[in-house]
């Protein structure tokens, strides 16, 4: 018996089929096959949940604007409030410092007020010059140095200077009794007081107003001083300024017509009681020397002739 021919071989089936029919495949269709995406990569879902996220953030989330806006308005509130306060902490701060620097500028100027005062630096004593005897005017001058010179022979500083309205004395050794010592009797008129004057006597002035000029030394330390008054014939130049605090300053040079040719200048500060510019007078010293008298020329040549058994 022959068997039935087939209707058309495999192979022709295969070949009938037509350009976009789907062909068939193991487990599903090949137009299954081709409609379903092909798997996207690792790498391109990490890019893709990425950029889902991004789009996330930029949308916002409303809870978190809520909260963001909740924290600004807590800021805000604390700022306003924490400014006033902050603001009245610091002048409160600033008050205190003040006070303790008022307190602390107090202490100090109570202490400098009770500390006691530091003592004046001792005035620079002047030295002593070698002087030149002249009897012209023109050609005396006053060192600016200590009082000094030679009197009859003998080596003259002055120690001491005192002035009264009258009387100007520069002496060495004791008030009473003085080893050496130049006396100017000023000649001013009654009430006249003798500072800011100025005097310059040549050796042929012959007035009244002429100031006198009395020298006095000692030739032997157990007895008195001996004295020459000089009324005309030597030079002098003296300057007398104003009083301050019971000091009144001044400089002299006096040259005297002796044969020891005694000279005396420099600069002094003498004591006074006298009145300064204001017109308050200077206290009394607690032991005030005595002033001296006026020498009388006549009586101290006769103790000279009677004690040295000749003439002065």
């Amino acid at each position: 018996m022959v068997p039935p021919k087939p209707d058309a071989p495999p192979h022709a089936a295969l070949a009938s089929a037509k350009p976009n029919q789907p062909r068939l495949s193991i487990g599903q269709s090949q137009a299954q096959r081709s409609s379903a995406p092909p798997p996207p990569p690792p790498q391109a879902l990490t890019y893709q949940q990425q950029l889902e996220q991004a789009k996330l953030g930029k949308k916002g989330n409303p809870k978190k604007w809520v909260g963001v806006g909740a924290v600004v308005v807590i800021l805000g509130v604390g700022g306003y409030f924490g400014y006033g306060y902050f603001s009245a902490w610091q002048a409160k701060r600033k008050e205190a410092a003040k006070q303790e620097s008022n307190v602390a500028t107090q202490q100090v100027a109570s202490a400098a007020e009770a500390a006691p005062a530091a003592p004046a630096a001792p005035e620079k004593e002047l030295p002593t010059l070698p002087l030149t005897w002249t009897l012209d005017l023109d050609k005396a001058t006053i060192p600016n140095s200590k009082v000094s010179g030679v009197i009859s022979g003998t080596n003259f500083v002055a120690e001491t200077a005192m002035c009264t309205a009258g009387v100007l004395r520069l002496f060495q050794g004791a008030s009473l009794s003085p080893d050496r010592e130049i006396l100017v009797y000023l000649h001013l008129n009654p009430g006249q007081s003798p500072t800011g004057h100025v005097w310059a006597v040549s050796q042929d002035m012959r007035d009244r107003s002429v100031p006198q000029v009395v020298k006095r030394w000692k030739t032997n330390p157990r007895y008195a001083p001996l004295s020459k008054a000089y009324s005309s014939g030597y030079a002098m130049k003296l300057e007398l300024g104003e009083i301050t605090n019971g000091v009144l300053p001044g400089k002299i040079f006096v040259a005297l017509p002796d044969t020891e040719q005694s000279v005396v200048a420099g600069v002094f500060k003498a004591s006074t009681t006298l009145a300064d510019a204001s017109g308050m007078a200077a206290p009394s010293p607690a032991v005030a020397p005595s002033a001296t008298p006026a020498p009388n020329p006549a009586a101290a040549s006769d103790r000279y002739r009677q004690r040295y058994g000749r003439k002065q």
